[in-house]
């Protein structure tokens, strides 16, 4: 974790990073580029990144003060998703500092104790944040919306249409107020929960790409494989072969 504060002309590396990276702005405006996308990040607001995606962040104004920590293994992309979180910008409160201090002082610690400690500050972080999301005008049709994608991601029948015939909607009138409300349509939603939960199988696991389709909603490999192209820039098993440590791959005939 960290906390950053930086000047004009700030542009962090370029990388594709395994694991989910939280950034919590506090003053000033920085951005992100979020799948081929500028997503501006302004205080009090958070950005997500999930595993094998492209970070791109650099700053806006002439002072940018942000916080950031990560989430590896094989639940943080899970975990992070179950939050109602996919790679975005969300509206989160002001950034919880004492939070923030309390994980610093944490992780110096290198003991196992202090690394499960760690682990549930960054669980608290993530409860913070979705509840700076809420407000008295929620709309309610697309909150039950965003519970049954959460609930039923992986079931290959759950699509765009299926959702708003459930909730009594047209799919126009669906998509147009879950886009209002969330930001992105619930199909880019839906997928992006797909892909986020299938990058961190391949790194995790050691599934056939097959039955990582499958597992994430996808009955047609094939499809998945172009799917992941389009949105990482590689096939699934590159994917793989380039983010699973050398130490835990294992090589198959």
């Amino acid at each position: 974790m960290g906390h950053y504060l930086v000047g004009p002309g700030f542009r962090d590396r370029v990388l594709v990073k395994p694991f989910v990276e939280v950034f919590w702005g506090i003053a000033g405006t920085g951005a992100l580029v979020i799948n081929g996308a500028e997503r501006k990040l302004r205080p009090r607001q958070i950005a997500i990144y999930f595993p094998g995606m492209r970070h791109e962040v650099y700053a806006l104004d002439k002072e940018w003060e942000y916080c950031w920590w990560t989430m590896d293994g094989p639940l943080a992309a899970g975990i992070t998703t179950s939050f109602g979180l996919v790679a975005e910008v969300y509206n989160a409160g002001p950034a919880p500092l004492p939070l923030f201090r309390k994980m610093e002082n944490t992780i110096r610690n290198q003991s196992k104790a202090a690394e499960r400690r760690a682990s549930a500050i960054a669980y608290q972080l993530l409860t913070v944040a979705v509840s700076g999301r809420r407000t008295g005008n929620e709309d309610q049709r697309v909150s039950e919306a965003v519970r049954i994608i959460h609930r039923e991601w992986n079931q290959p029948q759950l699509c765009v249409k299926q959702l708003a015939d459930r909730l009594h909607l047209h799919r126009s009138s669906l998509s147009r107020r879950f886009e209002k409300a969330v930001g992105i349509p619930p199909v880019a939603y839906l997928t992006r929960l797909r892909v986020q939960n299938a990058l961190s199988m391949l790194k995790q696991t050691e599934k056939p790409v097959a039955e990582v389709a499958a597992l994430c909603g996808y009955n047609d490999p094939n499809y998945f494989a172009r799917l992941m192209q389009r949105c990482t820039g590689r096939s699934p098993r590159r994917f793989r072969r380039e983010t699973t440590p050398e130490r835990t791959r294992t090589i198959t005939a």
